[in-house]
């Protein structure tokens, strides 16, 4: 069986995305979760990517599909994603526009029954998405938060370089945030795979951070991309189950964005940027019991067709 895919990104999280009928879900799904690690693998064999996420539209042509599956690389379905989001409702703003319809301001995509908003800014052919993600839960607002904190903390007494706060989040998938004085890869690798024994065996995603200070070209480069101000600025390297070490996590983002609001140390009124090793995310948070933002690019990067 043939079908059609494309590569899209978002801040170099990658992704295959591909559309199929509501009648082929219950066939198909099954299928790409099987050829995932394949697909994804990035020696060569296969196409390279963070993860598969799959459109489930009623016809051929309708941009507004009736399900968003999202597939990590290891074959696992993901509850959400951020970077993942953004992918999926530019591949539906480009069928809209293939089908003539140019008002396409936005769409909702529903994950394991959660529907996401997700709207365009800028002009058209703009590559930034705002997608509104749920209300994060912080701290002891989840039964697994003294687990987590236990379980890093031994591994900060066995490096000076990881010392610093440790903050758990969920946002529909959990995440520990480990603010430290200079963030890097090596310190998230560090962390992330004996973190995934936690919660039964369930996993986590890891993130460490450190804040940056903010320079004139930074405001610019706001005012350009989302058209709005930011008040913080913060370097993060995430590693996430499911797939290990990439290059960004926009739930991982909005994760760090709500902790940072939650202590005081940034203002709500404002944009919280987040530098990721492969581009930079936005996020924003009226309130702590308010639905978190989070906003960003999404490229194309080509389409081809697949034999599976």
């Amino acid at each position: 069986m043939i079908i059609e895919i494309e590569k899209w990104h978002g801040a170099k999280n990658d992704f295959i995305v591909t559309w199929i009928l509501a009648t082929d879900r219950d066939m198909l799904v099954p299928t790409l979760e099987r050829l995932t690690q394949k697909l994804c693998n990035r020696d060569g064999s296969g196409m390279g990517a963070d993860g598969i996420l799959v459109l489930v539209a009623k016809t051929s042509k309708s941009p507004h599909p009736e399900e968003l599956v999202i597939i990590n690389s290891d074959g696992s379905q993901a509850k959400n994603c951020g970077n993942g989001l953004r992918c999926a409702a530019m591949s539906a703003r480009k069928r809209a526009l293939r089908e003539g319809i140019s008002d396409f301001d936005g769409v909702t995509l529903t994950v394991q029954g959660v529907a996401i908003d997700c709207r365009f800014l800028g002009k058209e052919g703009s590559p930034f998405v705002a997608v509104t993600m749920q209300v994060p839960t912080i701290n002891t607002a989840n039964d697994w938060h003294h687990e987590i904190q236990d379980a890093v903390a031994l591994h900060q007494k066995a490096n000076s370089k990881l010392a610093g706060d440790v903050e758990t989040i969920s946002l529909g998938n959990p995440h520990v945030v480990i603010t430290v004085n200079e963030a890097t890869a090596d310190l998230a690798s560090i962390l992330g795979p004996p973190l995934q024994k936690c919660r039964g065996g369930d996993g986590i995603n890891v993130h460490v951070t450190s804040a940056l200070e903010i320079t004139e070209k930074d405001r610019q480069r706001a005012r350009r991309e989302i058209g709005e101000e930011i008040g913080e600025l913060y370097r993060v390297f995430p590693w996430e189950r499911g797939v290990g070490a990439t290059q960004a996590c926009g739930t991982g983002a909005c994760a760090v964005g709500a902790t940072i609001l939650a202590t005081g140390l940034g203002e709500r009124s404002l944009w919280v940027a987040i530098d990721m090793p492969g581009g930079r995310l936005y996020v924003k948070q009226a309130g702590q019991d308010d639905l978190i933002t989070l906003a960003g690019p999404a490229l194309f990067v080509f389409t081809a067709a697949l034999d599976i």
